[in-house]
């Protein structure tokens, strides 16, 4: 009987055969096969892909001005409404009535004033002839003086009634749109209680969060495209407006980020408050500029990053640094070439001096 062990081995033999193949690549003879691309100049561009919303700061919160029961709600939520419409309404009758006492007072104390003027008037010109004595044309105008004042009292009384009146209804204080109604019809409240919320029509901007290590690349004025997943096929140009000065930690992810806002102009389709968008901030640009496929990147011994280049038919390494990058190439500062062999290395372990065989037609 033969032993499991001698079965094993050749087993053994075979998965390390297939690894080494695996590492070292395709080999004709002691040549690696390979795929490279050339040192090309074009265009770069960096961006910064985040998700971003639609906003508003310009909201309110629409409270009672007054103790008091609810007697009107003139709107619903979502409602569209101008400045200066009456939204809701308490109990009107008591501010009605005080409103129609001080109307009343101040028409009073006019027809007094009236009188006292007239008979002032007419007393003074009958003292001139003697026909009265000065003490009575005194006593008259004292009187009307005092009459003014009252009048004067009751006019700020009647302007109180007014602003109290005033105070029953609450008016939009701009155009915009009803985003939470708080109360119903016949609801008592108190001075202070919230009835209403809106947001202005105007003002209306797009807020993202953005990554803290992405920090620096990030300045006013950086042009911006958006789009949007309810109108396919429509892009948009706005700008960056708005950094905020300190960063926002976020517990549940781990993560330190700060807040952007953009414009959100005419350009735009009609959003919804809140609507989420897709915005693509550029940070960079590059034009005619040696790039390369990230594949064709290699970590270096000091940290930095180093390519293979076909020389003479064999590996040679070369150290280099990089610049701005988009989602498939990076930017290539080093003084190399133009039009130089890169190897894309695909997994295949290369040496210094490894001969290679360039795939036919793979060379891009």
């Amino acid at each position: 009987m033969r032993s499991k062990t001698y079965m094993i081995l050749p087993v053994l033999g075979l998965l390390l055969i297939a690894a080494v193949a695996l590492q070292y690549g395709f080999r004709g003879g002691d040549s690696i096969k390979v795929t490279t691309v050339p040192l090309e100049s074009g265009s770069i561009e960096q961006t910064i892909r985040v998700t971003g919303r639609v906003i508003n700061d310009k909201t309110v919160t629409l409270t009672a001005l007054l103790d008091g029961q609810v007697q009107g709600m003139l709107v619903h939520k979502g409602e569209a409404v101008e400045v200066g419409r009456v939204l809701a309404y308490l109990d009107k009758r008591e501010a009605d009535a005080h409103l129609s006492r001080a109307e009343a007072i101040v028409e009073r104390e006019q027809k007094t004033v009236e009188q006292l003027s007239r008979k002032l008037d007419r007393l003074s010109r009958v003292s001139h002839t003697g026909g009265e004595s000065r003490q009575v044309v005194d006593d008259v105008a004292l009187s009307l003086s005092m009459a003014e004042s009252q009048l004067r009292v009751a006019q700020a009384g009647l302007n109180i009634a007014r602003i109290h009146r005033e105070k029953v209804e609450i008016t939009a204080p701009f155009d915009g749109v009803i985003t939470e109604k708080s109360t119903e019809v016949g609801q008592w409240v108190e001075a202070g209680t919230k009835l209403l919320t809106m947001v202005a029509d105007e003002g209306r901007e797009i807020e993202a969060r953005i990554d803290a290590a992405d920090s620096g690349m990030l300045s006013i004025g950086q042009k911006v495209t958006v789009n949007c997943d309810a109108y396919p096929g429509v892009n948009w140009g706005e700008t960056v407006h708005w950094i905020a000065p300190a960063l926002t930690e976020d517990e549940t992810e781990a993560t330190n980020t700060f807040a952007a806002r953009m414009s959100l102009s005419a350009d735009a389709p009609s959003l919804l408050l809140g609507q989420q968008v897709d915005v693509t901030i550029s940070v960079a640009q590059r034009k005619n500029t040696p790039k390369l496929p990230y594949s064709a990147l290699l970590d270096g011994d000091d940290g930095g990053y180093r390519i293979a280049v076909v020389k003479e038919g064999r590996v040679s390494f070369l150290p280099v640094e990089i610049g701005i990058e988009d989602l498939t190439h990076v930017e290539i500062l080093s003084d190399i070439k133009m039009g130089a062999e890169v190897i894309l290395p695909s997994g295949i372990t290369l040496r210094e001096g490894d001969q290679v065989t360039i795939l036919s037609g793979a060379t891009q």
